[in-house]
């Protein structure tokens, strides 16, 4: 039976102690997060014998988030409505438990699979540029420009109150000519880690360098107080791998599988 969650404090209370016995996990939230979900009446659970599922509602799709008990498995998963995504974070040259096969048997099928590069900020070539920053002016087509960019399942697109104070923040580098919008690229902090969040440049813009042009402006903006760049990129995008190869990134052994379970 699906139950909605209420209490937010119990819920991250079970979460830290479910991660303190070890239980295996695909879920990554922070306490601040947790209780946003649940004020926002975003969050559901399935409780079964050895684990639990939970589902955080998007506006066209649900994702799907798990504990599961050592030597247990997966079960059915209830009918929904709308499609289910699972993420995973995994290390590479691990065995994926449960496996790819397991979700295919409860009705997930491959969507897509990024890897994670970084690169040391030490290591970045030093390089005067002229960063142009977004501004507020600008948000309408910004947040219609991430929209036309990205597949809606998997790209954590921000809210448009949330792409606001990013806009605020200096933390959307662009690209314009003659007061036309190129390309953009939204950024955040992680601990001492600056990570590129997205990315993009308009399809008649592309093959001119102006990927490679907003990468040196990250560079630029956060070479005084970053110690490391981070960033992830689709397996299946084999321009923008060159383009981070070509500029020093390397992987760091963690790749994210997304699988997606349509109505």
């Amino acid at each position: 039976m699906i139950k909605k969650m209420i209490d937010g404090k119990a819920f991250w209370e079970e979460v830290v102690k479910r991660l303190s016995k070890g239980e295996k996990t695909n879920f990554f939230f922070s306490e601040k997060e947790v209780l946003l979900l649940v004020q926002k009446e975003k969050l559901t659970r399935v409780d079964f014998d050895g684990g639990v599922y939970f589902f955080v509602k998007e506006d066209t799709f649900h994702r799907i988030f798990y504990f599961l008990e050592k030597g247990k498995s997966p079960v059915c998963l209830p009918e929904l409505t709308e499609p289910m995504i699972l993420e995973e974070v995994l290390l590479a040259a691990r065995e994926r438990i449960p496996s790819e096969e397991t979700w295919e048997k409860l009705g997930f099928m491959p969507y897509l699979e990024r890897k994670r590069l970084f690169l040391m900020a030490k290591n970045v070539i030093p390089e005067e540029r002229k960063p142009i920053f977004a501004t507020e002016e600008m948000l309408d087509e910004l947040f219609q420009f991430m929209h036309e960019s990205f597949e809606p399942y998997s790209s954590a697109l921000p809210e448009m109150e949330a792409l606001q104070k990013d806009i605020q923040a200096q933390n959307i580098l662009i690209s314009i000519k003659d007061g036309k919008l190129l390309g953009f690229l939204h950024f955040g902090e992680e601990k001492q880690s600056s990570v590129l969040w997205h990315i993009a440049v308009k399809q008649q813009a592309r093959g001119i360098g102006i990927g490679e042009g907003l990468v040196k402006d990250w560079f630029f903006t956060q070479k005084n107080t970053a110690k490391k760049f981070i960033l992830w990129v689709r397996t299946d995008n084999p321009p923008a791998l060159r383009m981070y190869e070509k500029l020093g990134f390397l992987p760091d052994g963690r790749v994210a599988p997304v699988m997606i379970k349509n109505i």
